[in-house]
């Protein structure tokens, strides 16, 4: 049963909170997601907790918890639902949060935090289908027929894209997947290469994360995803599904194979770097949605309290929100 002590003190009743609506010395009390709970000390080895809290909206905000009770159980937890009291503060540009109370709720449904896409997945299974439809060579259209099954394509539309970066959202995938497409078709336009060997290699690139990631947005890595990882396991599959198509010759195969391969280069762990151009043009599409994604989403969760975000390691300062 739910602790009732938040409630015994509060004369209002909680809300789901939603971060860019606080402000600087505010009371809050409601529910936010606990995405990250780290325990630290401080210089006098007193106990306190970091927690990395989430609203509704996907945006994210730091709260530290002094002094919290001994007894684990009492705890906020990784991964649920905690309704919380504390105080808005300011600390170096940023707005974080002071918690005097905060537990765990399990009244409250984890679904109800849920990061999605940008787009509808509706609007992006049509815009996969349509670029699917962009491709005049018979045999690269039955293999993206063959490897997108309709049994395949109901775990491809909700499975995330990551662990915790870009994309880690039901339908990640799927949309990381057409956005990388988009830019490797319109980038194919403007060079002499394949375009159908581009587009079939952009929408099939990360196929193998359906086995390298576990379903649920942050739940981790699959044993054998841990093992071999998605770029091979990728591999694997499509070489297996392009054994049945007879139309397509075995050059071409290879060149779909090596797209795969290549699409992360040696130095952030591909086996082999690209050697031909429609891999290369995968590559830097890849590289770019992935950035511009991660932009777009540190812009979201870090709120500063001047128009600016946290530092960002990845982009190498402040971003300025738009």
């Amino acid at each position: 049963m739910l602790n009732q002590t938040l409630h015994k003190n509060q004369e209002t009743t909680p809300e789901f909170l939603t971060i860019s609506d606080m402000n600087v010395n505010s009371n809050i009390f409601g529910w936010l997601f606990a995405a990250e709970v780290i325990s630290r000390k401080t210089n006098s080895g007193k106990l306190f907790l970091d927690l990395r809290l989430r609203d509704q909206r996907g945006s994210e905000i730091i709260a530290r918890y002094f002094d919290p009770p001994r007894l684990e159980t009492h705890l906020p937890q990784e991964g649920r639902v905690v309704l919380l009291e504390g105080i808005v503060e300011e600390y170096r540009g940023q707005i974080q949060i002071k918690l005097i109370r905060v537990q765990n709720d399990d009244s409250i449904p984890t679904d109800r935090f849920t990061l999605g896409t940008r787009c509808s997945i509706v609007q992006l299974e049509a815009d996969f289908q349509h670029l699917i439809d962009k491709i005049d060579d018979a045999g690269l259209r039955t293999l993206l027929h063959d490897c997108f099954s309709a049994e395949l394509m109901e775990r491809f539309r909700r499975w995330p894209a990551a662990v915790r970066h870009h994309g880690a959202v039901v339908g990640g995938l799927l949309e990381h997947t057409v956005n990388v497409t988009t830019i490797a078709e319109l980038t194919a336009r403007l060079y002499p290469c394949n375009h159908d060997l581009v587009i079939a290699g952009a929408l099939l690139h990360d196929i193998g994360k359906l086995e390298e990631l576990e379903g649920q947005v942050g739940a981790g890595f699959t044993p054998h995803g841990r093992m071999v990882g998605h770029i091979v396991l990728g591999m694997h599959y499509v070489q297996e599904q392009a054994m049945h198509v007879a139309a397509l010759e075995e050059a071409k195969i290879d060149d779909v194979l090596h797209i795969i391969l290549a699409h992360h280069t040696k130095e952030y762990g591909s086996p082999v770097n690209p050697a031909t151009i429609e891999a290369l043009i995968v590559h830097q599409a890849d590289l770019a949605e992935a950035h511009l994604t991660g932009f777009l989403e540190h812009c979201q969760k870090s709120f500063g309290a001047n128009g600016w975000t946290s530092f960002s390691p990845i982009y190498g300062g402040q971003l300025r929100v738009s």
